[in-house]
Order: C-alpha cells, then sequence, then structure tokens
C-alpha cells in the first residue's frame, strides 16, 4: 500500500471497489480523475492479484487489495471463515480510511456485500453509496440511474452504446460536467524508472538496424477472442522488411503458446517479451513502442492510459463501441460479417469465422498508413471494408469516448442504431438522472434539473455517415423496428393514461401491470430493443414499491419514446 498524492487539501474522501479483471481496473482512471477534480481524496479496493496496477494509477491515496482467491478458498472449507475475513478487511479498511463516499463498480453478491460494510451504519455514521448494493432486506439494489443502465447493459452489451469507462464516470461522480477540452481523463502514471531500464534490457535483443518497435498483444480471455498468431506474425514480418520495426511480443507466462507459435512462422526479427514482465515493466515496454497491436485485452487499455496508439481486433462478442480503447485517435476492426458481434453464452453457429476473416494484408495496409502518414485512413479502405469494419475513436461534444466508422459500414444498420441509440440513451438517461438529483436535493426545481437541452422537445440530435449526410436503416430493418417502437410507444401512452387512474378505478391497477408486462413483451422480442427491455424490468424492479415514481419514470420515458417513433418512422434527421 503506497501513498501517492497528499489529501491534505481534499474535501472528502471517495472509495472506489472494482473486483473485476485489470482492463476493467484501468478503465476507473477517468472516474478516479474526475472525483480529484472534484476535491476527493481516492482509495482504491481492487483484487489482490491486481494491486500491484497502483503505481500506475494517478490520484490514488491508497490501494487496499482484497484476497479473493483465499477468500474463495475459505468459502469452499467454511463460509463462517470466509465472512470473518470479509468483516475484518472491511473494518480496517473502514477505520483508516472513514470514506465520505463508496463507488462500487462490481455488480456480484460479495461486492455488494462489501459495500455495505464499508459504508458503516448509525453508529459510527453512514457513508454515501454509488453503484450497486444490497438493500435493508438483502436484495440487489442500484444507487443511481446510470448504475441501472450499467447494470442492465451489462447482459445486453450488443445493444450498449457508451464505453464502459464512461458508464464508470456516470455511476460514480454523475455531477461532474462532461467538457470535451478536458483532456486526458484516463491518462495513467509514467511507469517507474526502474521498470524502463527492464525494458530496455529485454529490447536491447533487437538488432542494430531496429528503427523502432511495434508492441503486439496476442492473447485474449477467450480463444475466439484471439486473432491467429500466424497472422500476427505476417503483419510483424512485414514491418520489419519494410520499415526496419521490430515486433515485441507481450503477454502473461500462459500465453507462452502463442508466442512460440508466432516465432515459428515468423521469418523477420522480433523481441520475445511474453511472461518476462511486470505490470509497470509491461507499461515500460509500451511508452518504448510506437505502437500496439493487439485484441481486445488489458493490454490495450494500459496503452490509451499510456497514450500510445492501438491497432485493436475485436472478435467474437467484442466490440468497440463499449470496451474500446479510451484515447482518441486509436483504430478498431470487427470482421464484416452479419453475425458479428455474437450474442453472449451462445456457441458459434459458423464456426469462429469471423477469427480469420480480416487478413494480414488488411492489417499490414491500415498499420503503414498510420506509421507513414498519421492517419489510419491514408489505407486503402475501398479494399480493407470487404473484411472489416474500420473505426476510429474520438471524443464527443458532452465528453464521452465514442467511435467513428471509417468504412462504407457507416450506413449499416447496425451502426446507424448504435448512433441514434447513444443520442436518446444520453437524453433519457441525463433527464432521469437530473430529475433524481432535484428530488433528492430539493434545491431546485423541475425546469432547472431537466435543462432545455435535455427534454425530449429539443432532442434533435444528429446520426450521421462519414460524409456528414444523414443515415437511412433497410427496408426491412426499418419496418421492424418501426413496428416494435410503434407498439411500445402505444403502450407507454396507456401506462401513462392509466396511471392517472390509480385509486379511482378498481380495474385501473390491473391493467396497469397487464401492460407493464406487454411493454416487457414487446422489448423482449425486439432485438434492437432488448437493452430497453432489460432497462424497463431493472426501473420496475427497483421502483414497484414506490408506484409514484415508478408513474413518473413510465411518463418520462414515454415521452421521449414518442420522440424516437415520429423521428425514426417519419425518417427525419436525428442531426
Amino acid at each position: 500500500m503506497e501513498t501517492t498524492c497528499s489529501a491534505a487539501d481534499r474535501s472528502g474522501t471517495t472509495l472506489v471497489i472494482n473486483l473485476t479483471r485489470f482492463g476493467d481496473l484501468l478503465q476507473c482512471q477517468p472516474l478516479i480523475e474526475d472525483l480529484y477534480r472534484q476535491g476527493q481524496t481516492v482509495h482504491l479496493v481492487c483484487l489482490d492479484n491486481f494491486s500491484s496496477a497502483q503505481p500506475l494509477l494517478r490520484h490514488v491515496e491508497r490501494t487496499w487489495p482484497l484476497p479473493g482467491a483465499r477468500l474463495m478458498a475459505d468459502m469452499d472449507k467454511d463460509w463462517r471463515i470466509a465472512t470473518a475475513l470479509l468483516l475484518e478487511f472491511a473494518r480496517a479498511v473502514r477505520s483508516e480510511a472513514r470514506p465520505d463516499c463508496v463507488v462500487n463498480l462490481t455488480t456480484t453478491l460479495p461486492a455488494r456485500l462489501l459495500t455495505g460494510l464499508l459504508a458503516g451504519g448509525q453508529v459510527d455514521g453512514q457513508a454515501e453509496i454509488r453503484g450497486f448494493c444490497l438493500d435493508a432486506h438483502g436484495f440487489g439494489q442500484n444507487r443511481g440511474i446510470w448504475s441501472t443502465f450499467l447494470n442492465s447493459g451489462a447482459t445486453n452489451r450488443l445493444s450498449a452504446p457508451f464505453n464502459l469507462a464512461d458508464m464508470f464516470r456516470m455511476v460514480g461522480a454523475p455531477h461532474t460536467p462532461a467538457a470535451a477540452d478536458v483532456q486526458p481523463r484516463q491518462r495513467l502514471a509514467d511507469p517507474p524508472g526502474k521498470a524502463l531500464v527492464a525494458a530496455d534490457a529485454l529490447l536491447a535483443e533487437a538488432p542494430p538496424e531496429t528503427c523502432g518497435f511495434v508492441a503486439m498483444q496476442l492473447g485474449a480471455s477467450e480463444a475466439r477472442r484471439q486473432w491467429p498468431a500466424h497472422f500476427f506474425a505476417e503483419v510483424g514480418d512485414r514491418l520489419w522488411r519494410d520499415r526496419k520495426l521490430c515486433p515485441v511480443l507481450l503477454g502473461s507466462p500462459a500465453e507462452r503458446p502463442l508466442a512460440e507459435a508466432y516465432a515459428q512462422a515468423a521469418q523477420g526479427h522480433l523481441v520475445d517479451a511474453v511472461g518476462k514482465t511486470n505490470l509497470t515493466q509491461l507499461a515500460a515496454l509500451l511508452r518504448r513502442s510506437k505502437l500496439l497491436f493487439t485484441n481486445d485485452t488489458g493490454t490495450m487499455h494500459l496503452a490509451a492510459g499510456l497514450g500510445v496508439p492501438c491497432l485493436a481486433i475485436f472478435l467474437a462478442t467484442a466490440q468497440p463501441c463499449d470496451t474500446g480503447p479510451y484515447l482518441p485517435g486509436c483504430c478498431c476492426l470487427e470482421p464484416a460479417l452479419p453475425c458479428h458481434p455474437c450474442p453472449f453464452g451462445r456457441p458459434c453457429p459458423n464456426n469462429l469465422a469471423c477469427v480469420t476473416h480480416i487478413s494480414p494484408r488488411s492489417v499490414e495496409s491500415l498499420a503503414l498508413s498510420w506509421l507513414d502518414a498519421g492517419r489510419w485512413d491514408a489505407a486503402p479502405l475501398d479494399l480493407v471494408w470487404r473484411e472489416a469494419r474500420v473505426w476510429l475513436t474520438e471524443q464527443d461534444d458532452k465528453g464521452f469516448m465514442t467511435v467513428r466508422c471509417l468504412t462504407e459500414h457507416a450506413a449499416a444498420d447496425r451502426s446507424l442504431w448504435l448512433a441514434q441509440q447513444r443520442i436518446f440513451w444520453r437524453q433519457i438517461l441525463d433527464e432521469l438522472d437530473g430529475a433524481a438529483r432535484s428530488a433528492a436535493t430539493e434545491q431546485q426545481s423541475a425546469e432547472t434539473s431537466q435543462p432545455e437541452e435535455t427534454t425530449p422537445s429539443a432532442s434533435a440530435h444528429g446520426t450521421k455517415n462519414v460524409d456528414g449526410s444523414a443515415g437511412a436503416s433497410s427496408a426491412d430493418f426499418a419496418q421492424r423496428t418501426a413496428t416494435s417502437l410503434e407498439q411500445a410507444a402505444q403502450l407507454f401512452e396507456m401506462l401513462t393514461q392509466q396511471g392517472q387512474l390509480l385509486g379511482k378505478s378498481p380495474k385501473a391497477g390491473q391493467l396497469f401491470l397487464r401492460n407493464c408486462e406487454r411493454l416487457q413483451t414487446v422489448f423482449d422480442a425486439c432485438p434492437e430493443l432488448r437493452s430497453l427491455g432489460a432497462f424497463w424490468r431493472e426501473l420496475r424492479q427497483e421502483r414497484g414499491d414506490r408506484l409514484d415514481d415508478l408513474l413518473e419514470l413510465t411518463a418520462q420515458l414515454g415521452a421521449h419514446f414518442v420522440i424516437w417513433r415520429h423521428k425514426f418512422i417519419d425518417g427525419t434527421s436525428f442531426a
């Protein structure tokens, strides 16, 4: 546990809980930055096997490693032992950190339980809770409208329009204005000097004629999300042959077979650092590289945080719009296949065709265009687009990370729909969050907490292609989606009317509940609206015991849906 900054001038202490993987931990940096800018001293609870990332995280006063493996082992032996360990850990953290606010970004039951323990109680003072926790009866509870959205989106990521790092930000620091000129939020700390020395020692293996290095991350969390090692080798050989850029292979000891497969296929020079670095040394190798060529991995997020440009391939369930690098100017590739991205938890019906669909030639052209001209679109995209959807990471006018399609797929149904969802989800969530803050503080009127730019009547934002023209969906997509939007809008209108009759008519309550279920069925039956379906389900569960809140939410959602329906069906520009 190391101290990285002084808390003397801070106005409060926020404890952030993230008990997930290395990449997700790094994606907390924008949230930590926001909290720090708010004047908060930030502490972090993470799994002990990732606590070595502490030197790379900026503005973290202290890191508290949770012994996750030991807890699981104790749970297998005797749940009472595991409980005692968790209680001891929580007491130690709470007594020393003394948080005013606890932000939990992990949806699991142990993380929710730990949140309550760290927040304290009536005896020692209850800290504010944001994110995921338990209610007084032990049921899961989401604090904040963005928490509800994040929880519902976790199982419906195929239609998730926001980068995970931005969703973390809005869960943990929702009141921070997102200004486009605030850069860089993701910036991680520079690796320490001894890590740079270790990296230079590894790079000394390169031939003397080497003109620079290109890092390559061969592995991924799943085999189906890994581009073939011999494809990496073809790209590496081309970079060495044409530019004397030496590939540097990165990865954990478990990824040694991938490094061996690369070496067996390669004809040019390489530096093999797989299994030879810790996290800070990995960061140092990235800082010495001109570019990272990678799958969707934690290494990608590390490179983005260090400001290293990424050329990333997203296979199987991975997609750039929600887990892409949090750095403007990175290039993300998806296979140009109708089945991509594939649903979670289902076997591939197409024999993993996406894994080999993008050829080394396409990747080479993109890498060389960036290395030579500093532009991804200098590549012959008219050839690349047949194999890959090419996306460029950018920051929008709200300060959120987004992706812009560089190929003809910008006009595809999925691209247009994601852009539309991004617009309307932001309007809906901003309005609901604003209403919740107003109700909590009782300091602002409804007009003040729902500014004009976020009200449904002023929600004419745009969905545009690369050339700036408004896009139009295909006839089949438009008809199917319009039917569902029309049905949902009608049901929202009925719910709003029936809600006004509750308590006045004995049948009104029955009709209201019945139409709530009908609306759920409409959402669930339409793939494009399933994220809305999950969100609606979460809201009903959260607000079911507070009818007034549920009625207000129904009216607000319904107002947005009417506009969405009109714009989509009438073909009105979203610009």
